[in-house]
């Protein structure tokens, strides 16, 4: 009885050092993420399993498959284990309702640590990500403010009221105009000019645009 119970420890110990070897084996692979934690979806109490290196680790999503060997009557035995993973990563949370066009502010959000599996890790949005940015869509409370969320905050506003100028030669021409849509710089929006003409106009900064 007792010798089954220290078979039964030893491979109890095996199997927890081998579960900390995985785990410390995919921090290392999988940087960026602040825990990483691994299910096996086989039995690894049934020998005594060592990483293989040596062959090409694949993730499908947050499952893996991970090659292994193992020792079976003086012989080595390739094998794969598959192992679900949860990437956790300390990432802004929306904590109210931030509407389509509403500029992120600091208390529109909080850093939570997520399970992010399901994300490619480009995806999630960073704290310097959320400076001068506004909602590009309907970001509801509780939801993961990713980079598809945002966007930068135009310099011109529609409906604001900008200087246009026509540059010819030495010759500049200068009216008032409205501008018809959001512009960031650099981007070719459409104004209205005091004449009523609908012109194209480049984006200078938030107060000129130049007439193409």
């Amino acid at each position: 009885m007792i010798l089954i119970f220290v078979i039964l420890l030893s491979i109890s110990i095996s199997a927890q050092n081998f579960k900390s070897e995985v785990e410390n084996y995919f921090n290392h692979k999988l940087k960026g993420y602040d825990k990483i934690e691994v299910s096996f979806l086989n039995d690894i109490t049934q020998h005594n399993y060592k990483i293989d290196e040596s062959r090409e680790l694949k993730i499908k999503g947050s499952t893996v498959y991970l090659p292994v060997k193992y020792s079976d009557r003086n012989r080595l035995v390739n094998s794969i284990l598959t192992i679900q993973l949860k990437l956790y990563k300390l990432i802004p949370v929306a904590i109210k309702e931030i509407k389509r066009k509403e500029k992120i502010e600091s208390n529109s959000f909080m850093l939570q640590i997520v399970d992010v599996s399901s994300l490619k890790y480009s995806e999630a949005a960073i704290v310097s990500d959320l400076n001068s940015v506004r909602a590009k869509s309907l970001i509801k409370e509780g939801q993961i403010i990713t980079k598809d969320l945002i966007e930068e905050i135009p310099v011109v506003q529609s409906g604001s009221r900008v200087l246009a100028e026509y540059v010819k030669g030495s010759v500049v021409i200068s009216t008032e105009a409205v501008a018809r849509r959001d512009g960031r710089v650099d981007e070719v929006i459409d104004i209205l000019t005091a004449s009523n003409e609908l012109l194209k106009a480049k984006v200078i900064n938030s107060q000129k645009v130049l007439i193409e």
